[in-house]
């Protein structure tokens, strides 16, 4: 049947795009040949929407007498069908021909399709996908054919994260170079995650944490490169902090010393220098976000322990409880991150949370929502944020991580969270399954939002063909997605307004 498909539908088009794949003349309407409107007609109903882009990628994959030429002849018909089953064929086209073209990487491309079409089929897939993992894919065209084995999909752990990262670090001397091999490490690390996803091998959470697992390696390393005179400890909250990182989510930390008064000035400037090199380079490593620190992003980046007691014990404010709640030793020295978590965990976890520290939290939420502005205004529907909106990611997030706090209930995830909250009696097991469906769902979104546009947003997009293909790329149409959308977060406000506001 496939055989039959292609021979109607995308050998015709290939004999009409000319001599690069077999045909009389580019489109001249000859006998036997599509005319040109009627060849953009068959394009269309196949996702590619630019006649000509399609005729120049497809001579240009053809062109010549070479076997690997010869070979991309006869295999067009079936790319083309796996490309047009992709959100975006055209993409697709373009990143494939971009792949092909490499020097030294061209044949082994295409004869690792002919000898499997699962992992043309499945490239097809991803190069269609997302434009994020196409660019990466071209940083990395080594890594084409082999990133659609299952076996090299697999997630790693973090300590074979560990040690494959200082392994690709380790000889070189100069910290520049150290910086780029990091780099080059976490973007196919990277890459193999997103592929994964996209292919639907792991599962969101896995997909959390095996992003939380590589930027937690990152912060390893680049303290190991930066090479501190005093000892420092990396504290990851947020996100981070709870092991499910989304692909465009800053990292929020904060850093810890033992240094005397002295010596703070020292571990500032080790402070300083990760963080100049996690931001340097285009694109660069991670975004740090300062907001969740002590007195927020005018606040220092490194305390003492002394410091931490000292500040837990005057000044800090209620809603940083909350921040703390996920606080997580991740990098640097391990007897100062327990340190760190000895002193911390008491004052979060060791008295009741009063009236009013629960209407100090609440304007904390609702300052942080007000003060907000869009990631990408224009780009995106704040209709439909997934982020921000009511019953959204942080509503769910900040509901669950104040009745933890309330209730004493400790997890990481935020899936977890809601499971122990509710073996413990705090939510029933409806309210479990409201907020757990509206968060799994924005979080998906919200990462494949990413993924197709290669931008870090907030809410679904606002222009129709972008929305069009991120609800392709989830198996579903955009007023199935948008419709989704409204009855989960609606069900789960409504949880969040009777748990976290105490409305109704």
């Amino acid at each position: 049947v496939r055989a039959i498909h292609e021979r109607l539908w995308f050998r015709p088009l290939l004999e009409a795009f000319g001599d690069g794949a077999g045909g009389r003349g580019a489109g001249d309407g000859g006998p036997g040949l599509l005319s040109p409107a009627a060849a953009a007609d068959r394009l269309a109903a196949f996702g590619f929407t630019d006649v000509e882009r399609t005729r120049r990628a497809v001579e240009e994959l053809t062109r010549g007498l070479t076997r690997s030429s010869r070979l991309m002849q006869a295999l067009l018909p079936l790319v083309l069908g796996w490309l047009s089953e992709a959100p975006d064929p055209d993409l697709g086209l373009l990143a494939l021909r971009d792949l092909a073209s490499r020097p030294q990487r061209g044949r082994t491309l295409v004869e690792a399709f002919r000898d499997s079409p699962d992992v043309a089929q499945r490239l097809c897939l991803v190069l269609g996908t997302s434009r994020l993992l196409g660019e990466q894919l071209g940083r990395n065209p080594d890594l084409a054919t082999a990133l659609v084995d299952d076996a090299v999909l697999r997630p790693r752990e973090r300590e074979e994260l560990g040690v494959a990262a200082a392994s690709a670090v380790a000889w070189r001397d100069e910290p520049e170079a150290r910086r780029a091999a990091l780099k080059r490490f976490t973007d196919r690390e990277g890459l193999r995650i997103g592929v994964a996803d996209v292919l639907g091998c792991v599962d969101r959470r896995a997909v959390g944490r095996g992003l939380a697992a590589l930027a937690e390696t990152a912060l390893a390393i680049a303290l190991q490169i930066v090479e501190p005179a005093v000892p420092l400890a990396v504290v990851a909250l947020g996100r981070l902090g709870g092991g499910e990182l989304s692909y465009a989510s800053d990292l929020d930390i904060i850093f810890v010393t033992e240094a005397a008064a002295a010596d703070i000035e020292a571990a500032e400037r080790a402070t300083a220098r990760v963080l100049r090199l996690l931001a340097a380079g285009a694109p660069h490593l991670y975004d740090v976000d300062a907001t969740l620190r002590p007195e927020g992003s005018q606040g220092s980046l490194v305390r003492s322990i002394d410091g931490w007691r000292a500040y837990l014990e005057r000044w800090a404010e209620p809603w940083e409880r909350l921040a703390l709640v996920r606080a997580r030793p991740v990098a640097g020295d391990g007897a100062l991150g327990q340190a760190f978590a000895a002193v911390v965990e008491p004052w979060v976890w060791g008295r009741a949370v009063d009236d009013e520290e629960r209407r100090a939290i609440r304007r904390a939420k609702v300052r942080a929502e007000q003060r907000r502005p869009a990631r990408s205004a224009g780009a995106e529907d704040p209709d439909f944020s997934l982020k921000h909106g009511r019953g959204a990611l942080a509503d769910v997030e900040f509901c669950t991580q104040l009745l933890q706090l309330v209730h004493g209930v400790r997890a990481g995830p935020t899936a977890d969270a809601l499971a122990a909250l509710a073996a413990a009696g705090v939510l029933d097991a409806a309210e479990q399954q409201v907020l757990g469906e509206a968060h799994a769902f924005c979080d998906a979104v919200r990462d494949r939002a990413f993924l197709v546009t290669g931008v870090a947003g907030d809410a679904l997009p606002a222009r129709a063909e972008h929305l069009h293909r991120l609800a392709v790329s989830l198996d579903t149409s955009p007023q199935a997605l948008r419709g989704e959308f409204r009855r989960l977060t609606r069900r789960a406000r409504g949880v969040v307004e009777r748990r976290f506001y105490g409305v109704g």
